[in-house]
């Protein structure tokens, strides 16, 4: 009889006892059979119809050596039914799914029955009371990714939430390290509550066969730029929409509303999803075909006009859908003005404005020159030096390759398109047919030359823009600007700026002086050294950088289980840097350290790379931090970005970092958290506000003084940033993340040594050797004795005792090296014992 089988024989049984069907699986892969672990042994299809008994049970696991079990669903079991969640194909799924059924339906989730499977996924048992069991169901699935097409081509989809009933099965606890999350006895639904439950899982589902969306004609195509089909789908309120129809929104969240079909009174029976802005139908008692997804003006047509297209367009052109094309509105705005016909009902309100004000709209002049020409045979060409010199007289210009526009002093940031449709609209003829015979040359000039017409705009002089320098900066505001320095803090007008000023640099907030609020007393709660976090607050927000001045801000927490950790207010601190210079991250889990890992910079002076894993390479952040890096852009060539012009770099981590490479400990200053807000329930709940959203201007002045005042400070000081000693808790998540499994050894000895003051290099041995092979570590696992030594003496180092390797003392029995603890006295060591170290 097995140990080990008798130890979780009490569990099987009660499943058993509960009228469930139970099969023995392999609990191990199989070499000889090729089968693997979670497989049945042989054919289990007799227990699909009749149950096994505990005798045979009991025989067939101790035959096959297994403790593992699976339960068989379907009308055996008693109508048992289990939906499979798998995490590895949709990370975070399950938080959504179970969050939902709180939302939704809180009295079906509390009698819910969870299991936890090894992986991380989650199964959800239930009995249903008066319907039939289907087979294996596919709720919901993803498309490959790449790298998963090119592992395996045959693997269009993934599905991450199914069923397994009639004819399947799952394994439960106690089998291979599945786990009883939520404690309840298998609950019995009815068909209604079951297919409710089995809608919200489908609504997940990423692989939707959507109905045929509507095309627009050719003529359709090129009379808009936005038509009336997308231009409905795009805009219209679901909730409004549907509720024409008899349908009422059940419940909604962030992601998804859920409506209740006509003739119900709750229950889902369609859901939107709001990022796709698709109907997708779960009931087939409506017009609408279930198990399939519909764009809005779809629903529209069949709902409304039983498929009828024309009727669908008419009706949508009245309602004012569809954004016609800006040259045809203009063409017949001067038509329909001249004939005294009204334009269409869905011409934008500019064209509106044209229509009742044709004259003055034809009257424009053209300030800059033209840049068409009229041959003798009608024929427009396009000056090149026209192009030049309207684009100058409009402002546009080019910075590190990127279109500019200056308007007064100011610098905005154009997209080649705004520059094609700024010069387009420039050209405001007032004939018609001119107007289209100029806009064809100036389309077919654009299509020939306009990128390199772009290469040939004026560069901005950068000498002539306002920037930030070693011994000063500048924060700009709506109502003036402030200048700082080592010495001063001063507000200037806008009248004594001589200088070009970036749009995304001017805060959209007037300036007031303030020394208090919600984000002052935020950073003292937050932080374990407010002064420290004042010197990297002005660090950060100081737009200037070289080779003396690259460091990487690291935010840890003081908290000492990184599990335990998070909710502190990290990203907050980062997020909230937005509102003094210009940010943007990425999550540390995603980074690919190649040329690709800047592709998501765009020139931002912080980048932060958030919630670090704990093997974060921070070794990748050691060159580009202090010099030159290679950048390459998307869908362009790779750039050279000097030390000036490069980002500062913030990381976020529930976990530690290796301070171990001399180089990256000189680089890392690590501002650590406490875990104030972790346990106050967030920033929004001990504050009752919303970060910055809810601040009021006491709250802005606090932010923009403190950020001035750890800007002056950071100067006066030298521009320099020293690491502040940890916290003890910060430090030993930090020795522990360094050196892994020779903390716990350690630990574990510590205190022996200390008292004992000594032990010899033998015996150190023989006790490591014992320590790990009694906590089963792998010998692969092992810590080398230089990473111990280097244990040894950080942990000693920090509780300021001293740490001597390899010192010979001589015993009544001969000579050995020891290590010594602390102050020890060697001559007490020898007179330990009378002939023995040991």
């Amino acid at each position: 009889m097995s140990i080990s089988l008798s130890a979780v024989w009490s569990q099987v049984e009660k499943l058993i006892l509960d009228g469930i069907s139970v099969i023995p699986v392999r609990d191990k892969d199989d070499e000889e059979s090729g089968r693997v672990a979670k497989t049945p042994f042989g054919s289990w299809k007799r227990y699909q119809e009749k149950p096994i008994g505990k005798s045979e049970l009991w025989a067939l696991m101790e035959h096959h050596k297994t403790e593992a079990v699976g339960i068989v669903c379907g009308k055996v079991s008693g109508n048992l039914e289990a939906i499979d969640i798998d995490v590895k194909y949709r990370g975070g799924i399950d938080a959504i799914l179970f969050q939902d059924i709180k939302t939704i339906y809180p009295e079906l989730f509390v009698k819910l029955r969870i299991h936890k499977t090894p992986s991380g996924g989650w199964h959800i048992l239930y009995r249903v009371s008066d319907g039939t069991i289907p087979g294996n169901l596919k709720l919901a699935g993803r498309e490959a990714t790449e790298q998963e097409l090119e592992e395996r081509p045959k693997n269009k989809t993934y599905n991450f939430i199914e069923t397994r009933g009639e004819g399947g099965y799952v394994l439960c606890p106690p089998s291979l390290g599945y786990e009883v999350s939520k404690d309840r006895p298998i609950p019995i639904l009815t068909w209604e509550e079951r297919c409710s439950l089995i809608s919200l899982c489908e609504t997940y589902n990423e692989v939707i066969k959507i109905a045929p969306a509507y095309k627009p004609t050719k003529s359709e195509s090129e009379y808009y730029t936005e038509n009336p089909w997308d231009h409905f789908n795009g805009s219209c309120n679901p909730v409004e929409f549907l509720k024409e129809f008899g349908w009422e929104e059940f419940k909604s969240n962030g992601h998804f509303i859920w409506f209740t079909r006509p003739g119900k009174t709750k229950g889902v029976s369609a859901s939107w999803n709001v990022e796709k802005r698709i109907f997708y139908i779960f009931t087939s008692s409506t017009e609408l075909e279930a198990s399939k997804g519909y764009h809005p003006v779809t629903v529209l047509a069949e709902l409304k006009f039983a498929g009828d297209k024309r009727a669908t367009y008419q009706y949508l052109v009245s309602c004012g859908f569809g954004k016609v094309k800006p040259s045809i509105e203009k063409a017949v705005v001067k038509k329909r003005a001249t004939a005294g016909q009204p334009i269409p009902s869905n011409f934008s309100h500019h064209a509106k404005a044209q229509f009742e004000s044709i004259r003055e709209t034809l009257e424009q002049d053209h300030p800059y020159g033209l840049f068409w020409e009229q041959d003798e045979e009608d024929k427009f060409t396009i000056s090149r030096e026209g192009i030049y010199q309207v684009s100058a007289g409009l402002g546009f210009k080019t910075f590190n390759g990127d279109i500019v526009q200056i308007i007064g002093n100011i610098i905005y940031k154009r997209t080649e398109r705004y520059y094609y449709d700024s010069l387009k609209d420039y050209i405001r003829e007032e004939d018609a047919n001119l107007y289209e015979d100029i806009c064809n040359a100036y389309e077919s000039f654009i299509q020939r030359a306009g990128s390199f017409t772009i290469t040939r705009l004026n560069e901005i002089d950068k000498n002539l823009i306002l920037s930030d320098t070693k011994d000063n900066a500048y924060k700009l505001y709506k109502n003036g600007y402030l200048s700082i320095d080592a010495n001063d803090i001063n507000f200037c007008s806008y009248d004594m700026m001589d200088r070009f000023i970036w749009d995304h640099n001017i805060q959209k907030r007037d300036y007031r002086y303030g020394a208090d609020g919600k984000y002052i007393e935020y950073v003292k709660l937050a932080v374990t050294d407010f002064n420290q976090a004042k010197k990297i607050l002005g660090y950060l927000a100081h737009e200037f950088k070289d080779e003396t001045t690259g460091y990487i801000i690291v935010l840890t927490e003081q908290c000492p289980d990184p599990k335990q950790g998070g909710g502190s207010g990290k990203n907050v601190f980062c997020n909230l840097l937005k509102l003094t210079t210009t940010y943007t991250s990425k999550p540390g889990s995603q980074a690919k350290f190649d040329e690709k890992f800047f592709q998501s910079w765009n020139g931002q002076k912080i980048f932060g790379i958030s919630d670090v894993p704990k093997n974060f390479d921070f070794a990748f952040l050691k060159e580009p931090s202090t010099g030159s890096f290679i950048w390459k852009k998307l869908f362009k060539d790779e750039v050279e970005v000097d030390v000036k012009d490069a980002p500062k770099f913030i990381v976020q981590t529930n976990f530690s970092y290796d301070n171990t490479d001399g180089g990256l400990a000189r680089r890392i200053i690590p501002l650590e958290f406490t875990d104030f807000f972790t346990k106050a329930g967030g920033l929004d709940v001990y504050f009752n506000a919303h970060f910055p959203n809810e601040w009021d201007e006491n709250d802005y002045a606090g932010y923009d003084n403190l950020i001035a005042t750890s800007i002056q400070e950071w100067i006066a000081g030298g521009r320099k940033l020293v690491a502040t000693e940890l916290t003890n808790t910060g430090w030993q998540k930090q020795w522990e993340q360094t050196f892994g499994h020779a903390t716990s050894f350690v630990l574990n000895s510590w205190e022996d040594w200390t008292v004992k003051g000594f032990i010899t290099n033998e015996e150190f041995k023989k006790t490591m050797e014992a320590y790990y092979n009694d906590n089963h570590v792998h010998k692969t696992y092992w810590p080398s004795s230089a990473k111990l030594n280097l244990a040894i003496k950080a942990y000693a180092d920090h509780n300021k005792i001293s740490y001597i390797t390899d010192k010979k003392i001589r015993f009544v029995n001969g000579e050995f090296k020891c290590r010594l603890f602390g102050e020890v006295d060697i001559d007490a060591i020898r007179a330990g014992g009378s002939d023995s170290p040991f």
